[in-house]
């Protein structure tokens, strides 16, 4: 008698964490579509509403802000395009569970990221500290080798390389 082990079965809690996170990310992703988010003003003028402590979120970690001002407000069309795409891509992943292992990981600093956008403003943080733990233990749980397209990759080409991408 064999038994599976959690990586070659998955994880039914896994899997709904999974599919959660995928709903959660593209419903949003829709949403920052309609309101131009991805465009250069728009990525530059939501970065600048979220540190804007009289109409906006009035974020204080200071030090991110000076990185945002430094490498991402002077390319934001390009990295607003970026954006874009890997968004889409990871929530996708997440939704049918192709790729799982690495789309959670690129969610989970998606949402670290967020986490510190939104620190010591007006946004309840935790949300996004409960997101981040969320996309660890789908990774963890192997949420894409039940109920997703890494079930099969898992069974037609085995382990992926390093253990993170399916």
């Amino acid at each position: 008698m064999t038994t599976e082990t959690a990586s070659e079965r998955g994880s039914t809690g896994a899997v709904l964490l999974r599919v959660t996170l995928g709903v959660i990310i593209l419903v949003t992703w829709f949403d920052n579509l309609d309101k131009g988010l991805y465009t250069a003003d728009g990525l530059t003028g939501f970065l600048e509403w979220l540190f804007d402590a009289q109409s906006g979120n009035g974020s204080t970690l200071t030090v991110y802000k000076s990185f945002l001002d430094v490498a991402v407000i002077p390319v934001a069309g390009l990295y607003g395009g970026l954006q874009l795409v890997v968004e889409f891509l990871f929530g996708i992943g997440l939704l049918v569970g192709g790729l799982t292992r690495l789309s959670s990981l690129v969610a989970a600093a998606f949402f670290f990221n967020v986490f510190l956008s939104y620190y010591g403003g007006n946004e309840w943080i935790w949300t996004y500290v409960l997101l981040v733990i969320t996309a660890i233990a789908v990774f963890v749980g192997y949420g894409g080798r039940k109920l997703g397209l890494d079930q099969w990759l898992a069974r037609s080409r085995g382990e992926s390389p390093f253990g993170l991408l399916w």
